[in-house]
């Protein structure tokens, strides 16, 4: 209990018994009966971990996992912690300290007083006896010996202390409220099955108790719940002041996915279901999981406290393992972005000052459940007790995420560009900063791909490395150099290259909507590029320059689908109806105090883009087939208002310009050559082959020109807004 105080552990241990190889060396590598794991994890990294984690909060002087804010205590949940993970990791020595530490400490045939050391306390904490007598059975098949008996008789005392009528207590000594973390549901299946007695009596209480206090719009749980009315309350026993799913409660989706995971428990699976149609559109990646939810006004929101604003094991393990328990390619996708940030984060290399200054990393609690979080979806924790239905199987790494060229699409690499929806100014961008960026198609090459039936669409396959941690000394030296990978178009790109002023006014056109066919998978952002943040990047104006633009996470689809995103000015960014959050808006971190407000970026727009984002790192992949522009009747709007041409469709993969009725300069062909006359030098000019590829672009450097050609047949020559056309035979 007082799992309790995140603060924790210590204590003096015992000899240790000599230590010998298990039955089931690490790895383990067995996928479990039920639900999804990363099936091409690189388990020398988890060793890694393992290694990082023991030498950090590991004492094995005293027997102890160590507590951050020193090294005078240590708690149970630790000791059971540390016991489940050295048996899988099949490391006997630690094990055995740590039991000793156990049974010295009032946990002989019991539960341990939950906390020992400079700071002691009485009685047991539930979770931990618990997860002590499951690590037990377990220590039984990895090593043999008396660790049966000893789970046996555990297993009878929790029944008798930490049980009362069906409900789990917090303690032995404790019964003020529920704490939905404890519901190992797992534990109390494999209890029936060593030991018998009413457990399956309890799993079903405990579902009871749970499914009472789940939120229905979140899935999410109070770390704790009163008894009577089911609702979030703070006891005792609580880590902190704040009430909401924090520390506690993050731990409740890991262990429904546990259940299902082995058993197949279909409770524990619809209690992952509520959480994950909320956590998926919410929070796009694990990445995006927010470090606490406080429950205020009846219903759960993000804590944006300065305390909370981080990434932390805690959360995107606890809740991002939900989904493993679902067979959807979305849920699948997710997994991925659960085992990116776990292998991201690590724990401290010393308890001192950890987290701080060349001691960078996670403290005990999110560095332990780290550990315990990548064994269960790396197929790393199955049940030694009972392998039936648990299959053996070689990491393939062939299964990783990568990036990639979509199915029948073959690129054009080196082409100029094909006009999509009339907009022909694309490009592929990357950084160049060595740290996991990679992209197809490579930064600086046309991410237009044709099809194998002749039609065109824009395509990119992109992976980030992950973003610095920001430390204001960074900030200020210059040193923060961050990821990015994406596509972007522009609308005026010959305007563009002499200044800025080549923003289109969308208030003035009537654009209202953008309509965008699409498919993505992964973090995508789409962002609205426009002259205002540029010039705040050229002026280097602080958090309001390239990489602030307004812009919305766009909801994956497998299949083509059309999104319309309304842009209407609202404040600081757009009032978005794409997304199940609605906004496209300024990013969170932008200094809204040298932000631009909507309604000026809406009169300055030059462009789209679309990057991956994903704080520690991932993969996107974006096909488009179309964008387009509305008004307020959801009407179409003339190209030509946008980028200076019309596209009249042909047929469906051949398009023709409308050419201007009387140009006021003319063209002619002389053998594979165009001859432009009659322009102004300073004009800006092009010349497009029929399905809208440039052939040539720039600015007019004398009033006659020559522009050779590659092939005959019929050009479009622009020049300013006006168009000629002309033959070439």
């Amino acid at each position: 209990m007082k799992n309790m105080v995140k603060l924790m552990f210590g204590l003096a241990a015992a000899a240790a018994v000599t230590a010998s190889a298990g039955s089931f060396p690490f790895p383990q590598n067995m996928k479990y009966p039920h639900g999804n794991i990363i099936e091409y994890a690189n388990t020398d990294v988890i060793k890694q971990h393992y290694q990082q984690w023991k030498s950090a909060w590991y004492d094995a002087s005293q027997g102890w996992v160590l507590a951050p804010e020193g090294t005078c205590s240590t708690v149970s949940e630790a000791i059971a912690y540390g016991m489940l993970i050295s048996v899988y990791m099949d490391d006997q020595t630690v094990f055995n300290k740590l039991y000793e530490t156990w049974k010295k400490n009032g946990g002989n045939g019991a539960g341990m007083n939950w906390r020992v050391g400079c700071s002691g306390g009485s009685g047991s904490a539930s979770d931990a006896d618990f997860d002590a007598a499951l690590a037990l059975v377990m220590a039984s098949k990895q090593w043999g010996g008396s660790y049966l008996n000893d789970a046996k008789t555990l297993i009878s005392w929790i029944a008798t202390n930490d049980i009362n009528g069906n409900k789990i207590k917090p303690g032995n000594q404790w019964n003020d409220a529920f704490n939905p973390s404890y519901s190992t549901t797992a534990n109390f299946q494999l209890f029936q099955d060593v030991a018998g007695g009413s457990w399956s009596s309890v799993i079903s209480q405990t579902y009871t108790e749970l499914s009472a206090c789940q939120d229905a719009t979140t899935g999410l749980v109070p770390d704790w719940c009163d008894w009577s009315g089911h609702k979030p309350t703070k006891t005792s026993a609580a880590v902190s002041n704040d009430i909401g799913f924090y520390d506690d409660a993050a731990r409740t989706p890991w262990r429904m996915a546990w259940a299902y995971y082995w058993y197949g428990d279909t409770k524990a699976q619809a209690f992952n279901k509520k959480v994950v149609d909320w956590l998926i559109p919410t929070t796009r990646t694990a990445s995006g999981v927010n470090s606490g939810y406080a429950y205020t006004g009846g219903k759960y929101i993000a804590d944006e406290s300065d305390i909370r604003n981080f990434v932390s094991s805690t959360f995107s393990g606890g809740l991002g393992l939900a989904v493993s328990s679902f067979d959807t390619e979305e849920a699948k996708t997710y997994l991925t972005t659960v085992y990116k940030v776990l292998t991201e984060q690590k724990s401290c290399k010393k308890p001192d000052k950890c987290g701080e200054g060349d001691n960078p990393g996670e403290k005990y609690y999110p560095a332990t459940l780290n550990m315990l979080y990548l064994l269960l979806v790396t197929g790393n924790m199955p049940n030694l007790y009972n392998t039936t239905g648990f299959e053996k199987f070689t990491p393939d790494t062939s299964k990783a995420p990568s990036i990639k060229l979509g199915d029948g699409e073959q690129q054009a690499f080196g082409d100029t560009t094909v006009a999509i929806s009339g907009l022909w100014n694309w490009g592929a961008y990357h950084d160049k900063l060595g740290i996991g960026t990679k992209m197809l198609p490579d930064s600086g090459s046309s991410p237009i791909f044709k099809m194998e039936d002749g039609s065109y669409l824009v395509h990119a396959s992109m992976e980030i490395g992950p973003e610095p941690e920001w430390t204001e000394e960074k900030a200020k030296a210059g040193l923060l150099k961050y990821p990015s990978a994406g596509i972007a178009v522009t609308f005026k790109k010959d305007e563009c290259k002499k200044d800025n002023s080549c923003g289109v006014d969308f208030k003035t056109l009537g654009v209202k909507y953008i309509r965008v066919t699409a498919k993505t998978s992964g973090p995508i952002r789409m962002a609205i590029l426009n002259t205002i943040t540029d010039e705040n990047e050229k002026n280097k104006v602080s958090n309001a320059g390239a990489g602030s633009e307004p812009g919305v996470y766009v909801d994956n689809s497998s299949d083509f689908k059309e999104v319309l995103y309304d842009m209407t000015p609202d404040g600081y960014g757009f009032k978005g109806t794409g997304t199940k959050d609605g906004a496209i808006d300024i990013l969170d971190w932008v200094d809204r105090n040298n932000a631009p407000e909507g309604f000026q970026i809406l009169q300055k727009i030059k462009g789209l883009k679309w990057e991956v984002k994903d704080v520690k790192g991932g993969i996107g992949e974006l096909s488009i087939k179309a964008v387009e522009f509305l008004d307020e009747s959801k009407k179409v709007i003339d190209y030509e208002k946008i980028t200076g041409m019309k596209i009249v469709e042909k047929d469906p993969f051949e398009s023709i310009y409308k050419v201007s009725m009387m140009p006021s300069f003319s063209v002619r062909a002389n053998g594979m050559q165009i001859q432009i006359n009659g322009i102004k030098a300073g004009s800006s000019f092009g010349v497009y082959n029929m399905l809208g590829k440039v052939i040539s672009s720039g600015i007019a450097l004398s009033d006659n020109m020559n522009v050779n050609v590659p092939t005959t047949g019929s050009y479009i020559v622009r020049v300013g807004s006006e168009m000629n056309r002309v033959n070439v035979k």
